[in-house]
């Protein structure tokens, strides 16, 4: 039997499935919200890049709601869980290896702001994200414990609060 739960995240990642997807299928540069400011097509995205990420923080300071209720590419991996194959666990250390590809990919962009997007374009791409979704499968939520952006964000944020909170 599907919890209600599991039919309202069904249904939200059939309605923001696409639109959070969109972007990667159809932006030039390959690796759309980075560089909407430089980019010639000027789609909706682009402008609401910022609106949708501090949306996403937003929701996610309080209990994760974003990352819980709303996000398509968590409703994925979680729909990949029923599936019976043997899982591993990451070791304990492994939730600080997401801060450091983090820094490495912000450092990276600021590196090479122009040429990012054909270093790491087309099939090489597609290839890790190929590689993250069958990872998923033996690891859940490999993507949101390792290479979410929103969730890194999130858990850098909330520690920057927890600080606040201790002085």
């Amino acid at each position: 039997m599907i919890s209600k739960i599991k039919i309202v995240k069904i249904i939200l990642l059939v309605v923001l499935g696409p639109l959070l997807f969109y972007p990667f299928v159809f932006c030039p540069f390959r690796l759309p919200y980075l560089y909407c400011s430089i980019c010639y097509l000027k789609c909706p995205w682009g402008r609401l890049r910022w609106f949708l990420l501090l949306g996403m923080l937003g929701l996610n300071l309080k209990r994760r709601f974003y990352c819980s209720s709303l996000c398509p590419c968590g409703t994925i991996q979680d729909l990949q869980r029923g599936i019976k194959i043997k899982k591993f666990i990451l070791p304990s250390w492994g939730h600080w290896v997401r801060f450091f590809i983090f820094g490495l990919v912000f450092l990276f962009i600021l590196a090479t702001r122009e040429y990012f997007s054909f270093i790491i374009g087309g099939y090489i791409f597609w290839f890790l994200i190929g590689l993250i979704f069958v990872l998923s499968f033996f690891s859940h939520r490999f993507w949101c414990l390792i290479f979410c952006p929103i969730g890194t964000l999130t858990d850098i944020m909330l520690r920057i609060k927890r600080w606040f909170r201790r002085r």
